[in-house]
């Protein structure tokens, strides 16, 4: 099967410092510059020629890319569906240029009490989020609530749940993911917020609460599908293998991209994906989500009775 989705970073400058996050944490990456207008435009083209049907434009926070509009208007001009998750610091200031550009679009929340949130993200936010809230209803764009659970924060979801039904939103339940020195959600937290999985506007994906129960990926017989699934661009324009959060290699695109998935190496990451040491016991959304189209099996299923779920709430009065 063709790769389905491309995680693009677009930049690794953040304006949070998220607990559960490092990527601002690494001057090698946050000192990084922004990723080029042209690159996106030519990269853009191959993905959609490779059979990539969906781009997540992403960071860093990627409402900090001056030219993220263009980069919509240009993927959606492709036929692309397009993502984009902010923590709304520059969603008010930047709504009407990204109003009509967004397909899916995210807005992360974690918790509604305002010393609970700022603990968890860093920054004094949370009225940002819910300006953003009402500016996108405004424009006609009901956002999704992205809430990453951690074993702090995860009683919020009671609160989450009564917003979202309020307005009528999604909320997707992000469990804390485990890699390299990220804490594992605990099965006390996940079993709480699993009692909510069949409540209107709440989105549990349960192949990947299946996959955090049974310990995570198996590098004896992995379920991770991330170079079949997902092409991941860094903003510096490489390709890197296997996924961005256990890169083993980056490769340097140019103007090449659609050559370079066809390359050996890749193909040799492809068959060693999920099996390498780091591998052991991941749990990342980002790739499993993809992956769990990409083999007929348990996951398969139960991801796909869970995106059934999401549309009925979102799209069916």
């Amino acid at each position: 099967m063709k790769p389905i989705l491309c995680n693009y970073y677009i930049t690794y400058r953040c304006n949070s410092r998220c607990l559960f996050c490092d990527i601002w944490k690494r001057p090698q990456r946050s000192d990084l510059a922004d990723c080029s207008l042209n690159h996106v435009y030519q990269n853009l083209r191959q993905l959609r020629s490779a059979g990539v049907k969906f781009v997540d434009f992403t960071g860093g926070e990627p409402l900090l890319h001056s030219r993220l509009p263009d980069m919509l208007m240009f993927a959606r001009s492709l036929g692309m569906i397009t993502s984009v998750t902010t923590n709304c610091l520059l969603y008010p200031s930047r709504a009407a240029e990204l109003s009509g550009k967004i397909d899916l679009l995210h807005f992360s929340l974690d918790a509604l009490d305002e010393s609970e949130y700022q603990g968890i993200r860093g920054v004094a936010g949370l009225k940002k989020v819910l300006q953003s809230l009402d500016l996108a209803e405004k424009l006609g764009k009901k956002a999704d609530l992205l809430f990453t659970v951690t074993n702090e924060n995860y009683r919020a979801i009671d609160k989450l749940i009564r917003l979202a039904a309020e307005r009528k939103l999604i909320l997707i339940v992000n469990p804390l993911f485990n890699c390299s020195s990220q804490q594992r959600l605990s099965l006390s937290a996940l079993n709480y917020v699993e009692q909510f999985r069949s409540e209107r506007y709440v989105y549990i994906n349960r192949a990947l609460h299946r996959l955090i129960r049974a310990g995570g990926n198996d590098i004896e017989h992995p379920r991770c599908r991330s170079v079949d699934s997902a092409v991941v661009i860094s903003p510096d324009n490489k390709l890197l293998l296997p996924c961005f959060h256990h890169q083993r290699a980056a490769i340097p695109i140019n103007d090449s991209l659609e050559q370079i998935l066809k390359l050996p190496v890749v193909n040799s990451f492809r068959k060693k994906q999920g099996r390498f040491p780091s591998c052991q016991g991941c749990t990342i959304n980002c790739y499993f989500d993809p992956s769990f189209l990409y083999t007929v099996d348990e996951f398969f299923w139960l991801s796909l009775i869970s995106k059934i779920k999401y549309a009925r709430d979102k799209y069916l009065p």
